[in-house]
């Protein structure tokens, strides 16, 4: 993953994934390859199970784990890349896609293993 450096924080939108639009998805090692290394940080699964079935707003995200705003973004981003968060446009905020859920638990199950 390429994050151009910035004196304002890391360049969001010049998040580089095997392919964009999230069309790489459809090839199915780089999509796992992809999601595990987004799940490997233990703050963006955390995030994930705060927001459970719910939604969350990026302001109650940042508070429960006393983030700023860039940190926030960048976590927010990249569990978003990997299609495992979506927004919510209505509320401005965020809930986990079934994808996300299933990979959670997978994970989980796999580390508790091991």
């Amino acid at each position: 993953m390429n994050l151009d450096y910035h004196p304002d924080g890391p360049n969001l939108s010049n998040l580089s994934v095997p392919k964009e639009d999230n069309e790489w998805w459809e090839n199915g090692s780089e999509g796992h390859r992809f999601a595990g290394e987004v799940l490997q940080l233990r703050i963006r699964r955390e995030i994930m199970k705060f927001i459970g079935p719910g939604i969350m707003t990026r302001e109650e995200i940042k508070k429960a784990f006393s983030l700023d705003e860039s940190l926030a973004e960048l976590q927010l981003a990249l569990l978003e890349k990997a299609m495992m968060i979506e927004k919510v446009i209505d509320c401005e905020g965020y809930r986990s896609t079934p994808v996300g859920i299933a990979y959670l638990k997978n994970f989980e199950d796999f580390a508790h293993n091991y």
